[in-house]
């Protein structure tokens, strides 16, 4: 299997020669910051979707009411000028003055309240509408630019939410043109304004130049071109010759071949996202993945060290429990824990009643099939024949969220939303679709978790949740991911504390 492993980074390295040197940068000499995706957005807003795509884009053409400091990960005010929670479930913002939307309509009080309405509205099918707005209550408008939110519960990471997803709509534009005006015309107050866009080939954005002085720098690249590029050698290839100055989705395997290579500057930095293998437990009609023996097998086939230091990166946290040591709240020392025991697995299947295996099909979106291809080998090796299904993301999204998978590699959180554990146990672990366990306990323990403010209590009801969850093997923790960010050095981009990167920080370097 080592063999395997390495042979499926080895491409990496043939990168085409001639580009031994990067051509004069384009960006820098028309004022153009040419920046490459992997994969086209549904969204351009972080309302309506919850991903790190429309992240990308809501960061900069929206302003949230409160900012996460990309340096440090400290919340600080943004539209409001303060904020203060009169009690655990009450906050009262101060909004700042002088801001103007893209289109110069004022903002005030009146566009928080209007914003907020539409999130409390279900019919609006906004996604994880639920799960992350279902816990407003009221919002009041006290002055021109006061605001007070109210909760049902107490929501210990609801500052999280405040500082990611909640862009501010401009009132008096979204009422007389539907929200999905956001879709292809945006309106917001943040750093760039969308000038035009291709769905899912390309969006240019430019500066602006009325941005307030606040928590984070004015723009000062004048022109933002951000590409669909999905092929990561074609990416490569670009970065080498100069035709784009950022790629934000290369993989640390990926930038192997981007080592030393001229007027290339390769970072990397803490990411909240986590992967871990989904196994439809509460399945039923002979489902094998019911029976804790065939889960615990499973977990001990998979030699993860191996496959996560081969695949993902030397540097690529191996996970023992469902969550990523980054994450707050996140346990790492419960039991039992699964090393590599082959011989184990096998006499668990035997136990099981599956001597000689069975077969399942195994989803994961497109680019894991690496990951995909060596549980295959892992568990081939144990008698489970995996038939590997690779999809598109946002099929694959659908598919699992209808409740269709029988096991599937899942890549969960970045950024601000998954700073606290509770956004991906609260997801996975809930009683919904998404959920494919079912533990009614599990289920419970989660809620109480988001409902209290007392630290210790949190962590008390995590960690029986988290040992739940290894003791009946209902999921296999894969790994946590490692955020890298590939410029030319042309551009100074340090990057961020957490993997939400705010390309409107970018600059030419001098």
């Amino acid at each position: 299997m080592k063999n395997r492993l390495i042979r499926s980074t080895r491409f990496l390295f043939l990168v085409p020669l001639v580009l031994t040197a990067a051509t004069a940068w384009a960006g820098q000499a028309d004022d153009t910051l040419r920046v490459a995706v992997a994969r086209e957005t549904d969204f351009v807003d972080s309302i309506h979707t919850s991903s790190a795509d429309s992240d990308l884009f809501g960061t900069i053409l929206f302003d949230t009411l409160i900012y996460a400091d990309r340096a440090t990960g400290e919340f600080k005010p943004l539209l409001a000028s303060s904020w203060k929670w009169t009690d655990d479930k009450t906050v009262e913002f101060k909004l700042r003055e002088g801001v103007k939307f893209q289109n110069g309509e004022a903002f005030n009080a009146d566009d928080v309240v209007y914003t907020f309405r539409q999130l409390m509205n279900m019919d609006n099918k906004f996604r994880q509408q639920q799960q992350d707005f279902g816990n407003i209550a009221a919002v009041e408008k006290i002055d021109d630019f006061t605001v007070k939110l109210t909760l049902k519960q107490p929501e210990p990471t609801f500052e999280n939410v405040l500082a990611s997803r909640i862009g501010i709509w401009p009132n008096e534009y979204t009422e007389a043109n539907g929200h999905m005006v956001h879709a292809t015309k945006p309106v917001g107050t943040g750093p760039y304004a969308l000038k035009s866009m291709q769905k899912g080939s390309s969006y240019t954005l430019v500066k602006n130049a009325d941005y307030f002085e606040g928590p984070r720098a004015k723009p000062t690249i004048g022109t933002i071109e951000v590409r669909v590029i999905p092929e990561t050698q074609t990416q490569i290839a670009e970065i080498m010759s100069g035709g784009i100055d950022m790629a934000l989705s290369l993989s640390p395997a990926d930038t192997i071949a981007l080592q030393g290579a001229p007027g290339v500057v390769i970072e990397t930095g803490q990411s909240t996202r986590m992967f871990f293998l989904s196994m439809n437990v509460a399945g039923k009609d002979n489902n094998p993945l019911a029976n804790a023996d065939v889960r615990r097998a499973i977990s001990y086939a998979v030699n993860k060290p191996e496959m996560v230091h081969g695949l993902v990166s030397p540097d690529a946290a191996v996970l023992a429990t469902d969550c990523n040591p980054s994450q707050r709240f996140c346990i790492t020392d419960v039991k039992p824990v699964y090393d590599f025991d082959r011989e184990k697995a096998k006499a668990l299947m035997k136990a099981a009643g599956y001597p000689d295996g069975f077969a399942v099909t195994l989803m994961a979106e497109a680019s894991l099939r690496p990951i995909g291809e060596a549980l295959q080998g892992y568990l081939s090796a144990i008698g489970i024949k995996v038939n590997l299904e690779t999809l598109p993301l946002p099929a694959w999204r659908e598919r699992f969220i209808k409740g269709e998978s029988q096991m599937s590699i899942v890549g969960w959180g970045s950024g601000v939303s998954s700073l606290d554990i509770s956004n991906s146990l609260g997801i996975f672990f809930n009683g919904s679709s998404t959920d494919y366990v079912k533990d009614k306990d599990i289920t419970a323990w989660n809620a109480a978790a988001s409902r209290t403010m007392d630290k210790a209590e949190r962590e008390a009801l995590y960690r029986k949740t988290l040992t739940r969850i290894n003791e009946e093997a209902y999921v296999l923790p894969l790994y946590g991911a490692v955020a890298t960010y590939v410029t030319s050095d042309q551009v100074k981009f340090p990057a961020p504390a957490i993997d939400f990167p705010d390309i409107s920080l970018a600059a030419w370097a001098k």
